[in-house]
């Protein structure tokens, strides 16, 4: 996740329960885009990371059921009926490969089952995060506070027999640490960030720039350690390895994987057992810390497992899509989930957008870095990371300006589903809340609105308005003046990569999102939206920015929103200025253009192009309306009943030992 963690630090508000909800504000860029870290060190290191704010009483509000606008839905679904009358059913994907798979929400994640390993298969729950790359497991090793209770489940490799930990052939005095570490363990927060660069050391303290390849004399094999953190305190740490996993009934051999055995993320909380990153090769901690040992890895699979589902079970096209509300949702993989858009008319009203490439290179390191490889090993893309074009409140522009003009005219934001939060820049929070009547700051970033507004907000990424109401963006009033709520974006630090924005589900709620990775030499990857809080198709400003009815607005505060204990100043507390830093990518080499299509991270070549206009693109696959959405497993975390991983149904297991088996059997051939 990506998201900077926030906290209110002004002297002048008191918030109980959020000490740890401070605004972070990271002071260089992420390893992986940071020159800084080809100087030599003594131990790991890496930048600051960004995770999402912790799990607080303050998020409680979204625990419930979600509150719909009744007249928006009636609106909605009528127009629907109407056009499945004329129409009729119009399933555009018969294929058994695409899935539709459930979402369980507990604390402040959405999590989705995965079965790991074979003989039989073990169960765990994983966090969805498209801010991240990674995936890591806890093991059933593992002997942190965090990973005692009964309710988390824990993944066995000694039961497994497909499991295979990560050994690279290194020359005399050479390691290789798979790792994004920075400060010691501590803290409670749970959640995974944006993956940074692992580090490769000569022992003597020096990172080497040029990464030595197998040499038959001088070498021994090694494990690779891992190792993740976050600004927070929070951290997991394990060992790389390759396993079978399976996910929606769509299975990938000999995947790497951290698997944690020591950890202080706080699991169950949030009732999952790591975090499943479904962003980018090139953001990966594993990806590119093993770019330069792709000629030891065999048949394991250094992507992130999302990728490889993508690119390997005959898919009807290379996409998922994700529908978020308070209490669970749904994921789909190859096609569009049809509750949502059930006609060819409603997908042809999802709006396609270019996802952004980030710079590569440096001018001021030799050619032989790391730097000045990665992309070629990777690509040009990291994160689902768009061009925001404009934001605003009540109907009324924001003129957002971007942090480091060189990224463009517009801010870049990123879409996360790892986070429970929006953020942006002071100067661009600041100026959407300036369009809220009697919306004020109250130190730390944060901003309070009455609790009784009606306006909306609004982003957009170079089409039409994605409308929030007020719902969406208000967390809840304050103790000591329940007149006002606390309420979204909250202002931060920028980070120096040149990404300002972070939507995370706050704003993922009010839109149906559809992630495309692109096909290897045909169309780069995209990123399909379509919203849900007011008719797709609607044009008029008068129905976008319309005042939410004041019976909405009551229902809302009176059945959904939690009390934030808290004392508001009695004067005005002035905006936090951002303080300047030089963007991470100022000596960059090259600037791929948008619109530039993957060289091998997207999708097989022997696809199709299909999301080659903006709009209008009504055969965007979906998946049968009379398919049944595989249901979310009971899980410990709520019920308290387990202790290790679940087995997986039979027929499954079966399946993955006749995989494993397979392979193994394969191995004796070569």
């Amino acid at each position: 996740m990506l998201a900077q963690r926030i906290v209110l630090v002004a002297a002048c508000v008191v918030v109980a329960g959020w000490a740890n909800l401070a605004a972070a504000a990271p002071d260089h860029a992420p390893t992986y885009f940071d020159p800084a870290h080809e100087a030599p060190a003594e131990s790991l290191r890496s930048a600051e990371l960004r995770p999402p704010p912790p799990a607080s009483d303050v998020y409680g509000h979204l625990g419930g059921d979600h509150f719909d606008h009744a007249q928006v839905q009636q609106q909605r679904l009528a127009h629907l009926r109407r056009r499945q009358a004329v129409q009729g059913p119009q399933d555009s994907s018969s294929n058994p490969h695409d899935k539709l798979q459930m979402l369980g929400f507990i604390g402040s994640a959405y999590n989705l089952p995965l079965n790991v390993s074979s003989n039989p298969a073990q169960r765990v729950f994983v966090q969805l995060d498209t801010g991240s790359s990674d995936l890591w497991i806890v093991s059933a090793g593992c002997q942190s506070q965090q990973c005692r209770s009964g309710e988390v489940l824990k993944f066995d490799e000694g039961r497994s027999l497909s499991y295979r930990p990560l050994n690279l052939s290194l020359v005399e005095g050479q390691s290789v640490n798979v790792s994004s570490s920075r400060g010691d363990v501590g803290g409670s927060s749970s959640s995974s960030s944006r993956g940074q660069d692992g580090q490769l050391y000569d022992g003597t303290g020096g990172r080497r720039i040029a990464y030595a390849k197998r040499q038959a004399a001088a070498s021994a094999s090694r494990q690779v350690p891992f190792r993740i953190a976050y600004d927070d305190g929070t951290a997991a740490s394990g060992l790389i390895a390759s396993e079978n996993f399976t996910i929606s009934d769509l299975g990938v051999t000999d995947q790497l994987f951290a698997l944690v055995n020591r950890t202080n993320v706080t699991l169950t909380e949030q009732g999952i057992s790591g975090v499943m990153g479904f962003g980018f090769p090139r953001g990966s901690v594993i990806a590119r810390s093993l770019a330069a040992f792709d000629d030891q890895l065999g048949p394991a699979k250094d992507s992130p497992l999302a990728f490889s589902l993508l690119q390997g079970s005959d898919l009807s096209y290379p996409l998922f899509g994700i529908s978020l509300a308070r209490d669970g949702g749904r994921i789909t993989f190859g096609a569009v989930d049809p509750r949502v858009l059930p006609q060819p008319a409603d997908r042809a009203q999802i709006e396609w957008h270019d996802v952004v490439p980030f710079p590569s290179g440096n001018t001021a390191l030799p050619a032989s870095s790391s730097y000045n490889f990665d992309e070629q090993a990777l690509g040009a893309y990291v994160s689902w990371t768009l061009r925001l074009t404009d934001a605003g409140a009540a109907g009324q522009s924001a003129q957002l300006k971007p942090t480091f003009p060189a990224v463009g005219a517009d801010p870049l934001a990123l879409l996360d589903t790892g986070t429970s939060s929006i953020v942006g820049p002071p100067a661009g929070v600041e100026a959407i809340f300036r369009h809220i009547t009697n919306a004020r700051h109250v130190g730390g970033g944060r901003f309070v609105v009455p609790c009784d507004t009606r306006d909306r907000m609004h982003f957009s990424f170079g089409g039409r308005n994605i409308t929030l109401l007020p719902d969406d963006y208000i967390i809840g009033p304050a103790s000591s003046q329940p007149q006002l709520c606390f309420a979204w974006p909250a202002a931060v630090e920028p980070g120096t990569d040149g990404v300002d924005w972070v939507l995370g589900t706050p704003f993922l709620r009010a839109v149906y999102s559809v992630y495309s990775i692109g096909l290897n030499g045909k169309e780069p990857p995209k990123i399909g939206l379509y919203p849900l809080r007011q008719p797709a198709d609607a044009t008029d400003p008068a129905t976008i920015f319309a005042p939410e009815p004041e019976e909405s607005v009551s229902a809302f505060l009176r059945e959904h929103a939690t009390t934030v204990a808290s004392v508001l100043p009695n004067s005005l507390v002035s905006v936090p200025v951002a303080t300047s830093a030089t963007y991470a990518f100022v000596n960059a080499s090259a600037t791929a253009s948008i619109g530039v299509a993957p060289t091998s991270a997207g999708g097989p070549s022997t696809y199709s192009p299909l999301l080659t206009a903006q709009s209008g693109i009504s055969g965007v696959p979906a998946i049968s309306s009379k398919s049944t959405p595989l249901p979310i497993p009971s899980n410990p975390a709520t019920t308290g009943d387990a202790n290790g991983a679940l087995p997986a149904p039979a027929g499954l297991a079966a399946l993955l030992a006749t995989v494993a088996a397979a392979a193994s059997f394969a191995s004796l051939l070569l």
